[in-house]
């Protein structure tokens, strides 16, 4: 489940973009910060990009296993942000959206409206988000 909730969040971040300020001067990789500058991190781009992310458009839960997941940078995977000011409630978000999870689907089969648009288009905006929604059916499993 750990790893079915890494690659959907992998696909579909919380938040596109995240932004930080630098605490120094710093030269990355030849490219030269000013302290307190705001770096703008794109979470989205970064966690789509086909050099970091073989074939980044499929759903694929297996780039989460035990074995796959020692070959990522740690700046790869950016949902909760990383280090020290990484997000405080990323356990009881995983908690509570498995809890959740787990709720529903004992429950109902979820299954896709007519509505829905296949394949998704993001739509533009700040918040991540499909372009005219994601509309599914609940089926009572009873």
């Amino acid at each position: 489940l750990d790893m079915v909730f890494n690659e959907a969040l992998r696909l579909f971040p919380i938040a596109p973009i995240t932004i930080r300020q630098c605490n120094d001067d710093i030269v990355l990789k030849g490219i030269q910060f000013k302290k307190n500058v705001a770096v703008l991190i794109p979470i989205y781009n970064i966690q789509h990009d086909p050099n970091i992310w073989p074939d980044p458009e499929t759903f694929d839960p297996e780039r989460f296993s035990p074995e796959n997941k020692v070959n990522h940078h740690a700046c790869a995977f950016l949902t909760f942000g990383s280090g020290p000011r990484n997000c405080l409630g990323m356990r009881l978000a995983y908690l509570e959206a498995k809890m959740a999870l787990i709720e529903v689907i004992r429950k109902y089969k979820i299954l896709l409206a007519p509505e829905t648009k296949v394949p998704l288009k993001r739509a533009l905006g700040g918040a991540l988000r499909a372009e005219g929604g994601v509309h599914v059916k609940f089926e009572s499993r009873e």
